[in-house]
């Protein structure tokens, strides 16, 4: 039955990527960096690429975003140094494999390629892999026959089911329930996400539930990062207190510029930090400007003029202006997305405000907020009050980001909890 579903799974597939060809060739098309990006979505490699895949057996890891991509690196780099293994990282996107080579240059960096059964055996062949990690939840169901019929092990990793997911997973329960049996290993974040992994079909006696990579990331950051060299770095005051909206999605940002311009006339010693989380897709600079309101986007700093908006123009930047604020927002949390990673501001003893939706990281915000470290908005009014309520009483904010801070110490070790599953597979 698995070979009936795998062919009609191919023929759509093909059928799809024809009917959205101009769409997917303009975020494809070579440019200045990735000239020849495109070849490697089709399993095509440059010989100095096979050279170097074909000398040691690899550890494949395939990450779709930048924040798994993230979060997965200290199990990467432990897995280099202690287990002295070659690692070979697959990505989706241009920004996440910008962000990946900046991060891990000595790590061969690659596009994932299309789960054309064809294009997918050839790209096992190339990069010739001894373990494939999958991290969250992705089903790729030419992949996994084929390196089930390799007998290479697939193990998925930190996998998540959110509740927006859920219902759309049960659509093709039929299919999975072939699929999520090859996988050698899961691990999952919660015992409630393993419970529906199990109804769609995975072996319980393969699942391990470990907790979120998310909290080992943020502890290992939090401790590379200096705030004062921060704020000496961007030439802002020792005085001045710093409020971030992160991770925001053009859908929240003529609200947020609402409420930062309404904090700002309140408080004459603050400045607010907006961090859109699509540099191609934001309008905040068109939308300040129409009200009027002064800003100065990160590239340009340090200036020579202070301004009381920062627009972060660029990427990788976010906990730096964590480490320094009094409190942060949490975006795509007031708009139906699910919500950007709240753990971040609670490594710099910062506390969170973040929406109702928030299903991403349902089980992180619950255990922040039940540990006192965060407040829940269910609108910008909400969040307005509360912002002004902190910015009044700074030993409250104090007191909620000691709170989050003993959330985020207590729920680490999930990286070592994820290497013991892989371990069994080295």
């Amino acid at each position: 039955m698995i070979y009936i579903y795998l062919a009609v799974y191919n023929i759509l597939l093909v059928l799809s990527c024809i009917v959205s060809l101009p769409f997917i060739w303009r975020k494809v098309r070579p440019e200045r960096n990735f000239p020849g990006d495109w070849k490697e979505r089709i399993a095509v490699y440059d010989k100095k690429t096979c050279k170097k895949l074909r000398e040691r057996k690899n550890i494949w890891m395939h990450t779709v975003s930048i924040g798994e991509f993230l979060s997965v690196t200290p199990l990467m780099e432990r897995l280099e140094k202690e287990k002295n293994e070659n690692i070979l990282v697959t990505l989706a996107t241009k920004t996440g494999r910008r962000v990946a080579e900046k991060k891990l240059p000595g790590v061969q960096h690659l596009f994932f390629p299309v789960d054309f059964y064809p294009v997918m055996k050839r790209a096992i062949k190339k990069l010739n892999p001894k373990l494939i990690v999958i991290i969250e939840t992705e089903l790729w169901p030419s992949l996994l026959k084929i390196a089930y019929d390799s007998n290479i092990p697939v193990i998925l990793l930190n996998g998540r089911i959110s509740p927006f997911s859920f219902p759309k997973y049960k659509r093709i329960r039929f299919f999975a329930k072939n699929l999520l049996p090859l996988f050698s290993a899961v691990t999952m974040r919660t015992k409630e996400e393993a419970e529906k992994l199990i109804y769609l079909g995975a072996e319980e006696k393969k699942l391990n539930i470990v907790g979120s990579m998310k909290f080992d990331l943020a502890f290992e950051m939090s401790k590379t990062v200096n705030p004062r060299e921060v704020r000496k770095a961007l030439g802002i005051e020792e005085n001045r207190r710093i409020i971030v909206f992160g991770s925001l999605h053009p859908e929240e940002e003529e609200m947020i510029a609402d409420i930062a311009g309404k904090l700002l006339l309140k408080f004459a010693d603050i400045t607010a930090v907006i961090v859109p989380r699509y540099l191609d897709k934001t309008s905040i600079c068109r939308i300040l400007q129409n009200r009027k309101m002064d800003y100065v986007k990160r590239s340009s700093m340090p200036g020579e003029k202070d301004f009381s908006v920062i627009v972060v123009d660029t990427y990788g930047e976010l906990n730096n202006f964590y480490s320094i604020c009094e409190f942060a927002f949490v975006g795509a949390s007031l708009y139906r997305w699910g919500g950007q990673n709240p753990i971040e501001p609670i490594a710099f003893k910062k506390p969170v405000l973040f929406g109702i939706h928030n299903w991403h990281f349902k089980d992180e915000w619950e255990k922040i907020k039940k540990g006192g470290g965060g407040i829940e908005v269910e609108s910008y009014d909400r969040l307005y009050r509360e912002a002004v309520r902190l910015l009044e009483n700074p030993e409250i904010c104090r007191q909620m980001g000691e709170n989050g801070y003993r959330v985020l110490l207590e729920n680490t070790g999930a990286t070592e909890r994820n290497l013991q599953v892989l371990s069994r597979f080295l």
